[in-house]
């Protein structure tokens, strides 16, 4: 547990992967020593005490050791998971909401998420049949092949067992407030890693809780997919314009440690993406034709080549991938086009 400052506190939190202590360690030496990890050691929640009142940011996958980090760290601060009055979940990814049912039922605490989100609570990890379907036939539609395309369709369905559900009783759009004593959250709408993505700024302390928005070293998966909104690497960069002049001391990231540089940060998001932007027209070729599967292969990953990947880390590129194609389309830099019930790209 970290003290940002008084009544603002970091947790740590593994993935399924690591016990809490390796979590614990690696999180501080991530900052001292700041590399690419292939997959994820630990989410950051936030707690945020004031005037008897508790706000939980995010709260961990749903195992016995991620309860455990929480509530030991808790009561570092000298409470317990009782006292969590509300919980903000930044998006429906498993590692920000698998422990939410569990505390809800536990600490009777108010659930905030953006509407939008609050739906892929049950289509995702209680009732994934008709995403199912139609992941099967986004995946053809994009150029895997048949033999690979049950692995990654059904690539991500193991994580519906670390998730405890919950129905967020306190939907928001952005534009709302939420208070915790001497606290004032903002909450801003930045739809890009996720369609109903939310950060809170605080702007008498000049604090942004980024959720995925805002890391420090690794740029968040934008990815276009079947719950996906029509042009979400669009809507990520203007997500990241919209919040460009705010006055924020202190990034406080979900994932590998926090920041007090801020618009430097965002400056290298932008053109982090727009390099990636080039790097895929490239990618595309001259003559001839590509589908997102085709351009996925033949990019370059930080984490390793696309076919050293996991089923889901591949499923997840190919999006990546496509998000940034529909994005070069929907400016003239390439054109769209189908045969055959397959979507292929070629250059303007």
């Amino acid at each position: 547990m970290k003290r940002i400052q008084e009544g603002i506190y970091q947790i740590v939190s593994p993935f399924p992967e690591y016990e809490r202590k390796e979590a614990y360690r690696l999180r501080d030496d991530m900052e001292e020593h700041p590399r690419v990890t292939k997959g994820l050691p630990y989410i950051m929640p936030y707690a945020i005490t004031s005037r008897g009142e508790t706000l939980l940011v995010d709260c961990g996958w749903a195992t016995d050791d991620s309860y455990d980090a929480l509530s030991e760290q808790l009561n570092e601060i000298g409470i317990g998971i009782d006292d969590i009055t509300k919980l903000v979940l930044t998006h429906a990814h498993p590692d920000h909401c698998g422990l939410a049912g569990r505390l809800h039922d536990e600490a009777k605490c108010k659930v905030y998420m953006h509407e939008i989100e609050i739906d892929f609570l049950r289509s995702r990890y209680t009732e994934p049949e008709e995403i199912l379907e139609k992941m099967n036939v986004w995946l053809k539609e994009h150029g895997v092949q048949e033999d690979d395309v049950e692995d990654l369709e059904r690539g991500s369905m193991p994580v519906r067992f670390f998730v405890a559900t919950v129905k967020p009783d306190n939907p928001v759009k952005g534009g709302e407030t939420i208070d915790v004593g001497d606290f004032t959250f903002e909450v801003i709408w930045t739809p890009g890693h996720s369609p109903g993505h939310i950060c809170l700024y605080e702007p008498n302390h000049r604090l942004m809780i980024s959720g995925d928005h805002i890391l420090p070293m690794i740029s968040p998966n934008v990815s276009l997919h079947p719950q996906q909104r029509e042009n979400p690497l669009q809507d990520y960069i203007d997500s990241l314009e919209k919040i460009a002049d705010m006055k924020v001391d202190r990034v406080l990231p979900a994932h590998e440690w926090d920041i007090d540089w801020f618009k430097k940060r965002v400056t290298e998001l932008l053109t982090h993406h727009e390099s990636r932007l080039d790097e895929m027209v490239a990618a595309v070729g001259v003559e001839g034709e590509a589908t997102a599967a085709d351009v996925a292969r033949r990019i370059r990953w930080n984490t390793g080549s696309f076919d050293s990947f996991a089923a889901w880390m591949k499923r997840a590129a190919i999006g990546e991938t496509l998000a940034h194609l529909r994005f070069l389309v929907g400016n003239d830099r390439l054109r769209r086009y189908q045969r055959d019930g397959v979507t292929y790209f070629a250059n303007s």
